[in-house]
């Protein structure tokens, strides 16, 4: 009979299935309160950092290790899918209408579902989990 416990991993990064169907990974993020930041402010700029990464990023990453790690993370992600999405809304604009429909519907459901994946990684990160997203380039390390 085995005792180990089937609900921890054996390794640090996490496998979560999001609606049974897509593996996304977790990572432990650094602990809150392991920079200057107050740990009470620092969930409120994790999640802040995967909405608009951007600005807190540049802004709070010296301050707290946590929000450096969601901030890269989730710029990365931003720049990935500008790159991916951009040349295809850029492409439909210059095919016949139909298939400019096609191609336009099947971009705003990958926007759509980018969307998604930004608000679940701000939901983990208020638990101190860092979101690993799918299909990241990581240009910022």
């Amino acid at each position: 009979m085995n005792t180990t416990d089937q609900t921890t991993p054996a390794n640090p990064t996490a496998t979560n299935r999001l609606a049974g169907r897509f593996p996304l990974k977790f990572e432990a993020a650094p602990a809150f309160g392991s920079g200057s930041m107050p740990a009470a402010a620092e969930p409120n700029f994790a999640m802040l950092a995967h909405l608009i990464p951007l600005i807190v990023w540049f802004w709070k990453r010296k301050e707290s290790p946590t929000v450096d790690a969601h901030g890269k993370e989730a710029l990365n992600f931003g720049i990935t899918a500008m790159i991916c999405l951009w040349p295809l809304g850029f492409i439909a604009g210059l095919l016949p209408s139909f298939i400019a429909r096609i191609l336009g519907l099947g971009t705003s459901i990958l926007s759509l579902g980018c969307m998604a994946l930004v608000i679940y990684g701000m939901i983990q990160a208020r638990q101190g989990k860092l979101l690993r997203y799918p299909v990241n380039f990581r240009f910022i390390k």
